[in-house]
């Protein structure tokens, strides 16, 4: 009895040491930004949107709080073959900054639509986390915005959107860019049954193909930091080097405020162009510069020619990746055509099937030494038998 009571008073002892009560119940905060997580996944699998806002601190911001009812909706209208989110501190640790009762992890999204993504789009979300009555609850996502860590958004951040399935494409818009979409997609079809005319290396074949509202919600979805009102279009796709090189789902975006002033004729090459980095995505590494990029879908959109010359008055050297979004429109064009021209001499070389030889062999690099120079040279050599030294000469001559 009496070593019963000693037990009971350490006990006692024990419990007045520990902090208050609430952070025995309150989970760490990652155990508690995942739980969190979760909850906003089952419920936008199950379409309760009561329990989505649930997972919003009581106190964020009401445009916050607008903002994530128009995220599940977005959500829910999207053809959802998965859907998960995940916390992460093993590249960035907690990067809070409002306090000991917040927290502000990676938080990673992966998703695929049904019928249109063979592997995941993955996105990153900047989710603040605060403690309220021992739940983690989201209260921001913009608190890293001053130092360049945006959170991804998509065309469902920005309003409702209409989904229209085709063959090889899911359009997506708002219902206001209904029937201009819908043409995109009936020209995306035809421009695709060209592409798989030229393009010898397997791909998945679909695609969702998206319409923004307007070049500042594209400039949003792309966050992008070059002048978006010089281009037509855009293939976007990222990769997740966590082990190795894992790329990620295509999208096609349009710069509709340019592209619809051009001839039909223009906007189908525009998206046969696109579809080849659509392709290319699949097998992408990190050495595939922007000139072989934009040069073999140039290329290929064209007519695949073999007569093509470079004509730059000083017979310029092959342009690096930044002369293909900075400058002015007529320089970017520029790189654009001796791009192009150079892949056109390797096809007259070399056969119609050296370009997509030399994107296979390039791509397939994935973690190696050498630079990007080193690696084009000897990814050429590889395919094609030809250094980049040559290829160069020839494309001069």
């Amino acid at each position: 009895m009496r070593r019963a009571l000693v037990a009971a008073l350490l006990a006692l002892l024990a419990l007045a040491a520990l902090p208050p009560a609430t952070r025995a119940q309150t989970p760490p905060p990652l155990e508690g930004a995942q739980r969190t997580l979760d909850a906003r996944v089952a419920a936008v699998r199950s379409g309760d949107k009561a329990a989505f806002l649930a997972t919003v601190a009581p106190d964020a911001p009401a445009a916050f709080k607008d903002a994530q009812a128009r995220l599940f909706d977005g959500l829910r209208s999207l053809p959802l073959a998965e859907y998960g989110l995940e916390a992460r501190t093993f590249d960035t640790g907690d990067l809070s900054r409002r306090g000991d009762k917040t927290f502000l992890p990676e938080t990673r999204q992966r998703m695929r639509l049904r019928d249109y993504d063979a592997i995941d789009a993955v996105d990153t979300l900047w989710l603040t986390f605060a403690e309220r009555d021992g739940t983690w609850l989201i209260l921001a996502d913009d608190d890293l915005a001053d130092v360049g860590l945006e959170t991804a958004r998509n065309l469902w951040d920005f309003g409702p959107v209409v989904a229209q399935p085709l063959p090889h494409f899911l359009v997506l818009s708002h219902p206001e860019q209904k029937a201009r979409a819908a043409a995109l997609g009936a020209m995306a079809e035809r421009a695709l049954t060209v592409h798989q005319e030229r393009w010898p290396q397997p791909w998945p074949g679909r695609i969702p193909l998206v319409l923004p509202g307007s070049v500042e919600e594209l400039g949003a979805i792309l966050q992008s930091t070059i002048d978006l009102t010089k281009f037509v279009a855009f293939v976007s796709y990222s990769s997740v080097r966590d082990s190795g090189y894992e790329p990620t789902a295509p999208r096609i975006y349009i710069q509709d405020a340019n592209l619809s002033k051009h001839t039909e004729r223009f906007q189908t090459e525009t998206l046969a162009h696109e579809l080849n980095h659509a392709a290319v995505a699949y097998i992408n590494g990190p050495f595939i510069p922007a000139w072989v990029h934009e040069g073999v879908a140039d290329w290929l959109a064209t007519g695949q020619r073999t007569n093509e010359r470079n004509r730059s008055s000083d017979h310029s050297n092959l342009p690096r990746d930044h002369s293909f979004s900075t400058g002015s429109q007529s320089s970017i064009v520029r790189s654009y055509s001796l791009s192009r021209a150079a892949i056109s001499t390797l096809s007259r070389v070399k056969g119609k099937g050296a370009p997509a030889a030399f994107v296979q062999a390039l791509g397939e690099v994935r973690v190696a030494p050498g630079s990007v120079d080193y690696q084009v040279d000897a990814a050429l050599r590889r395919s094609t038998g030809l250094s980049v030294a040559e290829l160069e000469r020839l494309w001069r001559a």
